[in-house]
């Protein structure tokens, strides 16, 4: 899956709010299928949701839809309604086995053929919520190549991880350590590059979103869901490289260019051994931040194999 910075929630059956979401500048929206929408309109949300899929597609959104669990019976019939041209993935909530994994794969291919789309067009967002999910992360990680992303856990005041745990909450976040350390875990060794956070779920407590979203990025998270639009601009801030980041990547690309002019492969920047191991991580961080339009100035053509 490509880098999301941020993913906006947007309820399936508010269609005027999808049609508002997208000034808010999130990565992509996220449109919700399942806890965000009454019981009793989640089989008439389906429509309104494709026609918002089709309107937003028109204006170049990116859009993932949550849908129902596999428990509720309601699963295969969001997808057929859904997978048409613009949905980029497909979200699915409080999965513990592979077996889940494959039985929503087989459910996307019939219906990108039945609308005519490219095999493998649709991607699986897979979401573990209970413990047995979140145990299992690197099997739902690897269970098909359609999924692009898992999301790790950013624990919350009460909810279905909250539930499932059993922690106390705290602003330090210090009980959600384990549990979102070893998704991504999962999540980079089964090769995805940019491992999504959950969504923090406070909506006043800006400064907790901020550092709840800053841990999941020290962590290695590259981008999260929101929940409010004041989170997006956070949210976008801290997944996108600083200034001070790029200036000090654009640095190492100079020092080793100077090092390779001297017939050297390893340098000394910044007080630290560099060599190409740092030259790439250099260049990839620097291709981020040009995807998001910020200015990395000028900087070395370095190759590194």
């Amino acid at each position: 899956m490509k880098l999301y910075r941020s993913l906006f929630f947007v309820p399936g059956n508010r269609p005027e709010w999808m049609d508002k979401a997208p000034k808010y500048g999130a990565d992509a929206l996220l449109i919700d299928l399942e806890d965000s929408v009454p019981n009793a309109e989640k089989v008439g949300a389906r429509k309104i949701v494709r026609a918002g899929i089709e309107r937003l597609h028109a204006r170049g959104v990116p859009v993932m839809v949550r849908v129902n669990g596999l428990d509720t019976g309601f699963t295969g019939e969001d997808i057929e309604a859904i997978v048409t041209p613009g949905v980029v993935a497909i979200a699915v909530p409080k999965l513990e086995f592979a077996e889940q994994i494959r039985k929503v794969d087989a459910w996307i291919e019939l219906f990108e053929q039945k609308a005519g789309m490219p095999k493998n067009s649709v991607e699986i967002l897979a979401l573990p919520e209970t413990a047995r999910g979140i145990m299992n992360a690197y099997e739902l990680a690897t269970a098909c190549p359609r999924v692009g992303a898992i999301a790790g856990v950013i624990c919350a005041r009460s909810g279905d991880i909250t539930k499932a745990i059993g922690y106390q909450w705290t602003p330090g976040q210090l009980e959600n350590l384990y549990a979102a350390s070893h998704v991504l875990l999962a999540a980079r060794a089964a090769g995805m590059q940019y491992p999504l956070a959950g969504a923090s779920l406070e909506v006043k407590d800006l400064d907790t979103v901020r550092m709840q979203l800053k841990l999941a990025r020290q962590l290695g998270y590259r981008g999260c869901m929101v929940i409010h639009p004041a989170g997006v601009p956070i949210a976008n801030e801290i997944f996108s490289p600083s200034k001070e980041e790029i200036a000090w990547n654009v640095g190492i690309l100079k020092a080793m260019a100077e090092a390779e002019a001297a017939g050297r492969a390893a340098v000394t920047y910044d007080g630290m051994m560099i060599d190409y191991a740092h030259v790439r991580n250099a260049l990839e961080l620097i291709e981020q931040a040009k995807s998001f339009g910020m200015d990395v100035g000028e900087y070395p053509d370095i190759k590194a194999l």
